[in-house]
């Protein structure tokens, strides 16, 4: 045959291949790609995957179950899919290990039957987008966690199908804002997670089921006010935590009667001043810690209410006085935290209401070991047990690191007050003591 006849042969008989390269793929399941694993038709998952395998798709599966730790073998998955599939159940740690996971695209009948799901978790993953029907079909659904995920907005859509639901975990996340509609489906919601995302202000309704709800958790956020009134309406509310957001000021009236809170945490916030009895109605409250703030000083007027308190923290503030008056109504209190402040002297009977205290830090404050202290010397050597850790003289220099305790008349560095003496505290800052003649303090 000569070269122009097999030229001629090809021509006729050779298939068009430009024709077939060129052919679109109805569906991308039908192309894979090499970073994709195709699976029709599988009775099981599969427990390893190529290495360079990072998104997986089930078509038509037979697989009724996908089992604990399903895909732990294969912690480089960004994608799961099934399509078309008869899932049956879900184990708790089904997706666990795919730290990279970020996309659960999901359409078929992934969630179609299963009316008896209660637990579902998808948490510690790194999902980003989820379609709004995903949920559809789970109505018997108790908890989803989606928690520690890369979410930056959420939909209504996603829940509104999940009216049995109690318990649902947002946390850290990468959410800037909640829609106000966000939980109007999920009538018997007891446990709203959104703490650690970087929420800067909540909608006034967010919350239209309150009755039946009792853990909200909101800390670790960007929140710098709340509207009026906003906890008030939360009879079941046992866990509500603030701390760690960048709150300046609270509205007059912020809680309503929540007779079943017990702890109230504003720690870690910018707060330099509260509202006239804010705390009025928490009647049952025991621990409330106002740790990590800007208070310089403090009013009776703001724990008027919490009479039950057993518990407050106040350390590492800027307190530089406390009020005479300040824990005259706090009579139960048997643990204060006042460490890390600014405090120099204190009255000596500050702490004579607190029959009940049992432990009391005054560390790390810039105490004035002068003839001021005296009283409150006193006061201290007298209830010594109670105290966590001793508190140290920070001026005047020569007794500068000494333990207030061991100011005794037989101390070598006796306490007194000259005149005209400057002293220094921790910040730096220089008072001038008031005129006076030198006087012998725990001598006399």
């Amino acid at each position: 045959m000569s070269r122009g006849e097999i030229i001629v042969f090809f021509l006729l008989f050779m298939p068009d291949l430009s024709l077939a390269e060129t052919q679109p793929c109805e569906k991308a399941t039908d192309c894979p790609k090499e970073n994709q694993a195709i699976f029709s038709l599988a009775t099981e998952i599969p427990r390893s995957l190529r290495p360079k395998v990072t998104e997986v798709f089930f078509l038509d599966s037979r697989i009724t179950t996908i089992p604990k730790g399903a895909f732990a073998e294969n912690p480089q998955l960004e994608k799961v899919e099934f399509i078309n599939s008869n899932i049956s159940s879900i184990e708790l740690g089904a997706f666990e290990g795919l730290k990279n996971l970020k996309n659960i695209e999901v359409s078929g009948s992934l969630f179609e039957g299963l009316k008896k799901l209660r637990h579902l978790p998808l948490h510690s993953n790194e999902i980003m987008l989820i379609e709004d029907e995903t949920f559809d079909g789970l109505d018997n659904l108790l908890m989803l966690h989606l928690g520690k995920n890369n979410l930056s907005a959420v939909s209504t859509h996603w829940f509104s199908n999940l009216n049995k639901l109690e318990t649902l975990r947002l946390y850290e996340n990468q959410l800037t804002t909640v829609p106000e509609d966000l939980f109007q489906n999920l009538p018997n919601l007891k446990e709203i997670g959104l703490q650690g995302n970087q929420i800067e202000e909540l909608p006034p309704n967010l919350f239209p089921h309150k009755n039946k709800l009792t853990k909200l958790f909101l800390d670790n956020n960007l929140l710098t006010t709340f509207p009026e009134g906003y906890f008030v309406g939360f009879p079941q509310l046992k866990t509500l935590t603030l701390k760690n957001n960048r709150l300046k000021s609270l509205p007059p009236v912020l809680f309503g009667e929540m007779p079943k809170l017990t702890e109230l945490s504003l720690q870690q916030n910018n707060l330099s001043s509260l509202p006239k009895g804010v705390f009025g109605p928490l009647k049952k409250i025991r621990k409330l810690d106002l740790s990590k703030n800007k208070f310089v000083t403090l009013s009776p007027e703001y724990f008027e209410g919490p009479e039950k308190l057993t518990d407050l923290n106040l350390q590492n503030n800027m307190m530089e006085s406390l009020d005479k008056a300040l824990f005259e109504k706090l009579q139960s209190l048997a643990t204060l935290k006042l460490a890390h402040n600014n405090l120099q002297t204190l009255p000596g009977d500050i702490f004579k209401p607190l029959g009940k205290l049992r432990k009391l830090d005054l560390s790390n404050n810039p105490w004035l070991c002068d003839c001021n202290l005296k009283d409150f010397h006193s006061w201290i050597t007298g209830n010594a047990a109670k105290l966590t850790s001793p508190p140290l003289c920070e001026c005047p220099e020569g007794l500068k690191g000494t333990e207030m305790l061991s100011l005794t008349q037989d101390h070598p560095a006796t306490i007194y007050c000259q005149r005209g003496q400057k002293l220094k505290t921790k910040q730096g800052q220089r008072s001038k003591q008031k005129q006076r003649r030198a006087v012998w303090c725990f001598m006399q």
